[in-house]
């Protein structure tokens, strides 16, 4: 697909307000609505555009830790752990890395015995050798306009 500098705006102000209307953005863009709407249908066709979400802060709806999971797992057995951990309800985001770790995933955690178990979930996997936490110490803030483009 050629992605162009309106592809590249539609995106950007989804990105500042994923609520912001196709009309809207046409008006900005000074192309028609159709357009806009083509073209976003076209980026999830090409699934350059995913999906759209909410993003909630964790500890406003009962979650006192952001955590994250360094795994270190048999080099053969990466992928189908990661597709277990991936998973559990709260994980949200889980990848391959390169490092210490094979695998990362970043979690929420309601108290510390959650924690505890979120993590002996993970240990407790066939072919997992190691688990090290990471836990914020001050609010972090997720910011969807931030992520690439």
């Amino acid at each position: 697909m050629k992605f162009d500098k309106i592809d590249n705006a539609i995106i950007k102000n989804l990105k500042v307000d994923a609520r912001t209307s196709f009309r809207e953005i046409a008006r900005k863009l000074k192309v028609s609505p159709d357009t806009v709407s083509n073209r976003f249908e076209k980026l999830k066709k090409e699934e350059i555009i995913i999906d759209t979400t909410v993003v909630i802060d964790p500890s406003k709806i009962g979650y006192s830790f952001i955590v994250r999971f360094g795994i270190k797992v048999k080099p053969a057995y990466s992928s189908q752990i990661l597709d277990k951990i991936i998973t559990i309800p709260s994980v949200i985001v889980a990848s391959k890395i390169v490092g210490i770790y094979d695998l990362i995933a970043i979690s929420v955690a309601r108290n510390f015995q959650h924690l505890c178990d979120l993590r002996d979930t993970i240990l407790e996997m066939p072919y997992v050798e190691r688990v090290e936490i990471g836990i914020w110490v001050k609010t972090m803030e997720l910011s969807p306009q931030y992520f690439l483009i």
